[in-house]
């Protein structure tokens, strides 16, 4: 019973975490402004509609390709707002509209009912990216704010800790589950682990003022 419950609560780490964060900020404008909070909100509308689905054995693949869609375009909003150089600006367009035409053509040679890591493993690729770059920035420039009081900063770190760990496992996620099944379970709760790391950081950051740095 007390193992049900466990995996109960991991399996449900996608979509509790965002939800308690959304509601401790509700009243935080400067974060309701931002794309994080639009993030969330995509991770608990589509993470919850997929487990619903999951409760009564539906196939709930096709949200987790739209959760990769408008995940993609919630960050890559994130970024353009954060960095000020003009050339990245355009390279985040240009790399959005490269992302956009993968998505679809993925969608041509792949049901939607098949879960396509080798999107998710891109998007991953992409975040691992500007979160990087972003921390680049910060050893190039660095301001005379204490770091670790930066909103921003602790949002980059949540990004780039999920989506660096789980780039290898949506590299390997369908050999993995095809080979060995009973891996499915395991890799996805590990996933969901994950992401309640990149929100704790996500919590951290709301504590802090909203940082300078544009």
């Amino acid at each position: 019973m007390l193992e049900t419950l466990l995996i109960k609560f991991v399996n449900y780490l996608d979509t509790l975490p965002p939800l308690v964060i959304l509601l401790f900020s509700w009243h935080n404008k400067g974060l309701r402004g931002s794309f994080i909070f639009h993030y969330l909100v995509v991770q608990l509308a589509f993470n919850l509609g997929s487990n619903i689905i999951n409760e009564f054995r539906g196939n709930n693949l096709y949200l987790y390709h739209l959760n990769c869609l408008f995940s993609f375009f919630a960050l890559s909003l994130f970024y353009n707002k954060l960095f000020n150089n003009k050339r990245i600006k355009i390279a985040i367009w240009i790399v959005a509209i490269f992302f956009s035409l993968s998505f679809v053509l993925s969608l041509q040679w792949e049901s939607v009912l098949v879960f396509n890591s080798n999107t998710s493993g891109l998007l991953s690729f992409i975040f691992c990216g500007y979160s990087l770059y972003y921390f680049l920035t910060l050893y190039k420039k660095p301001t005379k704010e204490n770091i670790s009081r930066s909103r921003n900063f602790w949002f980059n770190t949540g990004i780039f800790s999920y989506y660096t760990i789980n780039f290898f496992i949506f590299l390997t996620y369908n050999k993995l589950t095809q080979d060995k099944p009973p891996l499915l379970m395991i890799v996805w709760q590990l996933h969901n682990i994950i992401f309640l790391i990149m929100c704790i950081y996500f919590f951290i950051g709301i504590l802090c003022k909203q940082s300078p740095e544009k």
